[in-house]
């Protein structure tokens, strides 16, 4: 089977962010409330296509088309509980490629102290 060329396929955003809460989520919470809020928001019928692709120390990624980035920005602001604890969801940062998207926001909260003024 042959690929597409880059020409042709569809383009794809990821969004970098972060749950804050009084304890730790897993990843399976934050996939079901997810998936949850954009069933819930848009339908079936018209519900993007997003996908968590990281998730780690409260801090993750989803990749979604580029058409699609708002609807899945409202959806993921919605999100007030996971596994019955109250959470804030913040969005980092939105990036066209996986590597830019680490660098710019992920990495820069690992590497983080008031140190260094960030």
């Amino acid at each position: 089977m042959k690929l597409l060329p880059p020409s042709l396929r569809k383009r794809k955003r990821y969004i970098a962010f972060q749950i804050i809460s009084a304890r730790p989520v897993d990843v399976e919470g934050v996939m079901e409330v997810l998936s949850s809020s954009l069933l819930k928001l848009y339908g079936a019928l018209e519900s993007p296509s997003a996908k968590l692709i990281e998730f780690r120390d409260g801090k993750g990624m989803i990749v979604c088309p580029h058409d699609e980035l708002n609807k899945v920005k409202i959806a993921l602001t919605l999100i007030k509980k996971i596994d019955g604890q109250d959470v804030i969801p913040v969005i980092l940062g939105v990036a066209g490629t996986i590597k830019s998207c680490r660098k710019k926001y992920l990495e820069v909260l690992e590497n983080a102290n008031s140190a260094n003024g960030i």
